[in-house]
């Protein structure tokens, strides 16, 4: 069960080349979303965390970073997700969605993330990591139409809103973008989908940015093309929490994420010896056998499973205890500066 980008999404040959008049449609919906969206104004600020690129570039551990600061300012603050990969539809407005919630494709009303009793096939797996996070005490609201989700959000007071993703989302009304780049893979072969990895083209993403931070790896070539678009640039690397839990041991491992090759560099850089990987792919719902199978595999091995903080919380709840749990952390350079810039 791989989970790989497409190799032609780093290639301007191939199969991508075939796939260009669908990109046109691709960018043409997007131009007609934005025409026909009246975004609606929360009285919150509402800081937007995006990309112009699918796949994994880092953006969950950013907003986390960002919640944290204006928690420490005293802020009322709020998390706003599409909840991609959710399962849940036409909840009750501001119901807590419970383990009985599971209905078919994407939620269309808001509701809120109950960090103890949600589960990841109805609210998302990032929605729910984040407010695990936090145990509950910032309101994780998930929503398709952000829009929609604010004003239940505005009616609850709160004073920041940082939604995770939503750059492409015409719905609402943004007061500061950070459009986050993974320093190695950029934008690829620069195409829009399906021929290359961009949701949109670089210049409309970088038109609607204020920040641009680049994750884990910086590249100077690239980042002196974005520097002609006028924006503050920021580096953000990853740090991990317990690296003491694997230096030395052997480890199977397994992801559903959008570059699961990063997580098990990662646990290299702990100095644990990784015995086996499975990838799955994105958003990936685990089933007991899944888990089961990785389990057996690491115990004829001797091994200890270990698998994202993304993942963890699909875990079926009776296997959670033999899974270990790779937690990391950011760090911003010039993190002062960056919460300036980033204002509010």
């Amino acid at each position: 069960m791989k989970a790989q980008t497409p190799r032609y999404f780093n290639r301007k040959l191939g199969i991508g080349i075939f796939l260009l008049p669908l990109s046109c449609l691709f960018w043409l919906g997007g131009k007609l979303a934005k025409i026909l969206s009246v975004p609606y104004r929360a009285k919150a600020k509402v800081i937007c965390i995006g990309n112009v690129v699918v796949g994994g570039v880092g953006k969950t551990p950013l907003v986390i970073k960002v919640v944290e600061h204006y928690l420490s300012l005293g802020k009322r603050v709020a998390v706003i997700s599409r909840g991609y990969g959710s399962n849940a539809k036409r909840a009750e407005f501001g119901r807590h969605i419970l383990e009985n919630d599971v209905a078919s494709s994407g939620i269309e009303m808001p509701v809120l993330v109950d960090y103890k009793k949600s589960l990841a096939i109805a609210v998302g797996d990032e929605p729910l990591m984040i407010s695990r996070h936090f145990a509950g005490q910032v309101p994780v609201c998930v929503c398709v139409n952000r829009g929609i989700g604010l004003q239940m959000l505005d009616a609850m007071g709160i004073d920041v809103v940082v939604a995770d993703d939503g750059l492409q989302n015409y719905s609402f009304a943004k007061d500061k973008v950070v459009v986050t780049f993974d320093g190695k893979d950029c934008i690829g072969n620069g195409w829009i989908l399906p021929a290359g990895p961009l949701r949109e083209t670089l210049d409309s993403g970088m038109e609607k940015a204020d920040i641009v931070m680049m994750m884990r790896d910086k590249n100077p070539a690239f980042e002196k093309r974005l520097a002609k678009y006028g924006k503050p640039i920021f580096h953000a690397r990853t740090e991990i929490l317990n690296e003491q839990d694997f230096y030395g041991k052997e480890v199977v491992a397994f992801a559903g994420i959008g570059k699961p090759e990063k997580f098990y560099k990662s646990l290299g850089q702990c100095g644990a010896n990784v015995v086996k990987k499975f990838d799955f792919p994105d958003h990936h719902r685990y089933t007991k056998s899944d888990i089961m199978r990785i389990v057996k595999d690491a115990e004829k091995c001797g091994a200890m499973v270990v698998t994202t903080e993304k993942d963890f919380v699909k875990i079926p709840a009776e296997l959670a205890e033999k899974i270990a749990v790779l937690k990391i952390d950011i760090k911003i350079d010039n993190e002062d500066k960056f919460f300036k810039k980033l204002g509010i």
